[in-house]
Formats: C-alpha cells, sequence, structure tokens
C-alpha cells in the first residue's frame, strides 16, 4: 500500500514538492507583500464592524472580522486588485479603441500605479490597484465627456454615409 502512495517508494511525493514550492523565497516574499497590503483591510473591516450597533449584529460582524473569514477576505481584495489590473491591461490592448484612448488608458493607468506605489510603499499589491483605479478614471472621464459611441456604431455611421453619397 506505501509503495503505490507514491511517498516510500524513494522518490518525491507531489505533496512534498508543493511544501518545498511553498517554503521557496520568491513564494515567501508575495506572501509578505500580500500580507502588508492585507493589514490595512482587515483593520479597516475590524473597525468597520466595531460600529455596528450591538443590538443590530454588531458582535456578530466584530466576530466574523476578526475570525479566519475576516482574514481570508481581506488577503483576497488585494489578489482580486490584482487581477483586475491584468484584466484592464488586457481590456487596453484588446479593445477595439482609437490609440488616443489606449493612450490615455495606459497613461492613467501608470499615474494610478505610481501613486499606489508611493502610498503602498512599492508593495506590488497596492501598485496593481492603483493601476486599476487608474484605468477606472480614464474609462469614466471618457464616458462623461465621449461622445457615447460604440465602434460599432461609429462603422455604421460611415457606411450609411457612404451609402447616401456623403462621402
Amino acid at each position: 500500500v506505501y509503495n503505490s502512495v507514491g511517498r516510500f517508494d524513494g522518490g518525491v511525493s507531489t505533496l512534498d514538492r508543493l511544501t518545498d514550492l511553498s517554503k521557496s523565497k520568491p513564494v515567501v516574499k508575495d506572501g509578505q507583500y500580500l500580507d502588508e497590503a492585507a493589514a490595512p483591510i482587515a483593520a479597516g473591516l475590524q473597525s468597520l464592524a466595531d460600529k455596528i450597533p450591538l443590538n443590530k449584529g454588531g458582535a456578530t460582524a466584530t466576530r466574523l472580522a476578526g475570525s479566519r473569514v475576516g482574514s481570508i477576505l481581506s488577503k483576497a481584495l488585494p489578489v482580486l486588485g490584482a487581477v483586475g489590473a491584468v484584466a484592464d491591461a488586457g481590456d487596453i490592448i484588446t479593445n477595439d479603441t482609437s490609440a488616443g484612448n489606449k493612450i490615455m488608458d495606459t497613461a492613467a493607468m501608470g499615474v494610478g500605479g505610481t501613486i499606489g506605489g508611493i502610498v503602498g510603499l512599492g508593495n506590488p499589491f497596492a501598485i496593481a490597484g492603483g493601476a486599476s483605479i487608474g484605468k477606472l478614471g480614464s474609462d469614466s472621464l471618457q464616458w462623461l465627456f465621449g461622445d457615447k459611441k460604440t465602434p460599432e456604431q461609429r462603422k455604421l455611421e460611415v457606411q450609411l454615409a457612404m451609402l447616401g453619397g456623403g462621402i
């Protein structure tokens, strides 16, 4: 039985490999970055939960914020921010928008990432979150002051003008 499991056949098991990986320097360093990014979020969750009156579920919220669930939530939010930054970069690359739009989005992500890096003292999760917030700001300004037309609508207008003899 022991030999079929792979743990005692003289080879290295998958569990051993994963244990070694989890203790490697890059993984430990990234974990420290994540802990640094999660600490203010956990503190914010705790202070928010403390403001809820006890007769309205405040005790439960405080317990939840200080529990393992609160810890997982505070670590998940920076990771989601990093995933969002990757998605924003993919949006800039693959979206069918003008070069000016792409330049504005890229510059806004750079500014947001720089601010996130300064505020987060170089934490990569803070940089990614700042870049996402910058892209959000750029997209909001483009929506607010733009012509509110999709690329498909612009193509359709050009085709209609060509059919009407306007061009």
